[in-house]
């Protein structure tokens, strides 16, 4: 969409000699997942609706302000229950930059799902900002003089916005559990050598004979004795697309043109592992998180599982798939040992190879000396086969250990930043955070205090007749749900104001820690991530360090 304006604001813009204020506007549209959106909601209708409230606006006579189209954001086929869309995002980034200043939806149910975050938003981030927002078809102006008012309805239809939401939750959780248990694939994509087939009225797996020849051929060799890495060199060789790239591409060998990757010896471990080429669908190991008024998946216990024997046809007999599995359990236990080394060393999150540019792998060693284990790092595209092989880059943690110990003490005493500065610049940034969240509890505590006293006034109209019975029983209905919506708001500040303290406790102990760096020959892996952005290895032992807390968001040492 071409941007109708460029200009850089860092507040709305009165034009000279007039009294007209021109706003910058970002108009954001949304189309759910939810495949019962009307076709009212189409992403085309909700920019049209707004973009005739800005030619309503502009073309009124005696107006006070101009609205001027910057540009149009838009989301496909996200749901409202999180903020995590491209669209959301780029437009927050052109209102940091001062190139928004007011943004208008359709109505809040596009803006957002979540009452919680979309409170925050509209009644914290926005003004902060100094952003103006509107919904349009829900009539709220965030500079409306009774703005007040309509946030109290706002906050209600958030409330209903998000409990839609739960409840399409709930209602699809419900049916993709039936379809589960009736032998369905309930799957968004088919499992590597299989397909979808709707057979009377039931999505079922049917068997793709191409590439159910691969997984045969990988079930059959492990169980002849090969071994992962001379798969993966057997399928390069025979010109085998990877599964991603089958799905890209439509079919399994490569032609002319394409790109051949090697297949990760991890995707191999999981097509064999996979109870679905015996025959067995084993479904519904995660779940939304949303009817529980959370966010994100979780996985489910094996009790939640659903499994359903001989519902499609299988590609391997269950005898040759208990037998390779049964070797699969033999090495599990190396397997896992391998992948909690990550999590054992203190460089594993920042550590990345100059040439690449991708994270280092670590591995461990034991000393013949003192018995001592010790980690290194290497490149794990080094022993690529494919076009992505990297040069060999491999290197020890005491080396790395001793640069960035050196260049943390250097660097902060270089820039003026003691443990003291530093605890004491962490605590004030506690206490802002904290002073946010408890003027919001001021604030919705008064507005629960003048809910209660207009509960009052409302009551004595209608005993008095000025209002009917209808009006009293819709403001006390709206009354009670808002009420929830309060407490449950109060109860997640409180608990956010606690995590930022208990937050604030643990990083200032790792603070503190710098003034024992001296005498302390290891660091700490909380010290090393609080302090350290990222560390780049070239082949050749380099290191370029940045470091988080320097101007312009990093500092490079190079050794």
């Amino acid at each position: 969409m071409a941007r109708t304006a460029k200009r850089y604001m860092e507040e709305p813009v009165r034009i000279k000699g007039t009294s007209i204020i021109t706003y910058s506007v970002g108009i954001y549209s949304r189309l759910s997942v939810d495949h019962n959106d009307r076709k009212s909601e189409s992403i085309e209708n909700q920019i049209e609706i707004v973009r005739q409230y800005i030619d309503d606006l502009n073309s009124r006579a005696g107006r006070r302000q101009e609205m001027v189209i910057y540009d149009v954001y838009i989301d496909r086929g996200t749901s409202g229950t999180s903020f995590e869309r491209a669209g959301f995002k780029r437009l927050m980034n052109d209102v940091r930059n001062h190139v928004v200043d007011c943004i208008i939806v359709k109505d809040l149910s596009r803006f957002g799902r979540d009452y919680l975050e979309t409170g925050n938003y509209i009644e914290k981030i926005f003004p902060f900002l100094g952003v103006r927002f509107i919904a349009v078809a829900d009539d709220f102006d965030s500079m409306s003089e009774d703005v007040s008012r309509r946030k109290m309805v706002m906050n209600i239809k958030n409330l209903a916005n998000d409990m839609y939401a739960k409840d399409i939750s709930i209602r699809v959780t419900a049916s993709r559990r039936i379809a589960a248990e009736s032998g369905g694939y309930i799957g968004s994509f088919a499992p590597f050598g299989y397909g979808v087939s709707k057979i009377n009225g039931i999505r079922k797996l049917v068997i793709n004979p191409q590439s159910a020849e691969i997984v045969r051929y990988l079930f059959q060799n492990y169980e002849d004795g090969a071994s992962f890495k001379e798969m993966v060199s057997s399928l390069y060789e025979k010109k085998i697309h990877r599964i991603s790239d089958c799905n890209k591409y439509g079919h399994v060998y490569c032609k002319s043109g394409e790109v051949l990757h090697q297949w990760n010896p991890s995707v191999i471990r999981g097509v064999l592992s996979n109870p679905v080429y015996c025959g067995r669908l084993v479904q519904c190991r995660s779940k939304s998180m949303l009817v529980e008024g959370q966010k994100g998946i979780r996985q489910t216990t094996e009790k939640e599982w659903i499994t359903v024997e001989s519902c499609h046809e299988p590609i391997v007999e269950l005898e040759l798939f208990e037998k390779v599995n049964a070797g699969l359990n033999k090495s599990k236990k190396n397997w896992d040992e391998k992948s909690t080394f990550q999590e054992e060393n203190i460089f594993c999150n920042i550590l990345y190879c100059k040439n690449c540019g991708k994270k280092m792998k670590a591995v461990s060693y034991q000393s013949r000396i003192d018995g001592k284990k010790s980690y290194a790092y290497y490149c794990k595209s080094a022993y690529y086969i494919d076009e992505r092989k990297c040069s060999r880059n491999y290197i020890r943690e005491e080396q790395i250990e001793k640069f960035v110990s050196e260049q943390i003490k250097k660097t902060l005493n270089k820039q003026g930043f003691t443990a003291k500065k530093l605890t004491t610049m962490n605590c004030l940034e506690c206490v802002r955070k904290t002073d946010g969240y408890r003027e919001e509890q001021r604030k919705i505590t008064q507005e629960k205090q003048k809910l209660i006293t207009q509960a009052g006034t409302m009551y004595m109209k209608y005993k008095e007749d000025c209002i009917n019975r209808q009006e009293y029983l819709s403001f006390i209905e709206n009354k009670v749900e808002y009420e929830k919506f309060c407490e449950k708001r109060l109860e997640e500040l409180k608990r956010k104001i606690r995590k930022s303290e208990l937050r604030a406790e643990e990083e200032n102990k790792y603070l503190r820690s710098l003034q024992s760096a001296k005498r302390c020959k290891k660091l700490n892996i909380h010290l090393v991530e609080a302090l350290v952005e990222k560390i780049i290895v070239s082949p050749d032992g380099n290191l370029d360090i940045m470091f988080c807390f320097s101007n312009g968001g990093g500092y490079d040492a190079e050794r």
